[in-house]
């Protein structure tokens, strides 16, 4: 099965559960991929086309009507009452599925669902359940495919070769508008980082590369606060930055230097920043967040990370 989904189809599935691209662009196997990504609390409205086109494969048709829970209803004495409840879009849902699967309406028979495996026990109320939605659907196990792309790893050593060339670099260009700047102290060099953004925001940077500015900075939060280098990859491409202990909050090279040198945020946010992230595992522990919402500051509590 991994032959018949590669990147290409992880990533129109991503698209898809995130709005970016409509579902209805999906093939047979990205739908059933879709099925089990879906937040299914951001209501059924892909479901009501799905579930029309016959190209919708058996096994899929099956796992989505698991996924709408029809063991729910059958604590319900009849409709009407049934009628009353908050679910009752999702009833009339599970029956159309119910009635196209029975009557045979989807053909195709490529990917296995069995809901013993996912959703059934010996507790479970299945009164109200057809027999055939009991079964094991015929096919190949589809399991649910990680189809997020991006994940944190440690930096190799080319890599922290890299990262030490740019601190260099940043101290280089500091020192070309301050010639007795010396980085031995990390409260010391953002001052001198903010000095030396001033300096060059009306100036001619030529054949500066002040982004490495942004190297030293994430050093300095490095060797303040105990933040790790870490790489943010995402197969096609990767980005360095600085991660605190508990991998909840990570910092990216460049876009603090970006938003200063071009005005876009006053140059102290580069001094607010890394005095705010003292002591701080998560959002929550922030008094003020000015900073997630220009790509400052980023929750990276949902990223694996790759060893």
């Amino acid at each position: 099965m991994e032959e018949l989904f590669n990147k290409k189809n992880k990533n129109r599935v991503l698209k898809a559960v995130n709005g970016e691209m409509s579902y209805q662009k999906l093939n047979a196997a990205e739908l059933h991929q879709f099925v089990q990504h879906w937040n299914y609390d951001d209501g059924i409205e892909p479901f009501l086309w799905m579930i029309k086109q016959k190209h919708l494969d058996k096994g899929t048709a099956l796992c989505l009507y698991w996924m709408l829970q029809p063991d729910y209803f059958c604590k319900f004495k009849n409709e009407e009452d049934i009628k009353e409840d908050i679910n009752y879009e999702s009833y009339s849902l599970i029956k159309e599925i119910e009635e196209r699967y029975i009557s045979v309406f989807y053909e195709d028979e490529n990917f296995s669902f069995d809901p013993k495996e996912e959703f059934l026990n010996e507790n479970s109320n299945t009164k109200c359940i057809p027999a055939e939605m009991l079964e094991k659907s015929p096919g190949t196990v589809f399991e649910r495919k990680d189809i997020e792309f991006a994940f944190l790893r440690n930096p190799n050593e080319k890599e922290l070769k890299t990262i030490n060339l740019k601190i260099a670099d940043a101290v280089k260009i500091i020192q070309i508008s301050n010639p007795d700047f010396v980085y031995d102290k990390s409260d010391d060099a953002i001052n001198a980082i903010i000095e030396s953004v001033e300096h060059w925001k009306t100036k001619e940077l030529g054949k500066v590369k002040i982004k490495n500015l942004s190297y030293l900075w994430m050093d300095c939060i490095h060797k303040k606060h105990n933040w790790n280098w870490v790489i943010w990859d995402w197969e096609t491409g990767n980005n360095i930055g600085v991660t605190n202990a508990t991998k909840e909050l990570t910092c990216l090279a460049d876009t603090i230097i970006n938003h200063t040198i071009d005005g876009f945020q006053k140059s102290s946010i580069i001094s607010d920043l890394y005095q705010d992230l003292a002591g701080v595992n998560n959002f929550y522990d922030l008094k003020k967040d000015p900073y997630s919402g220009i790509g400052l500051l980023f929750s990276t509590d949902h990223l694996k990370f790759r060893e």
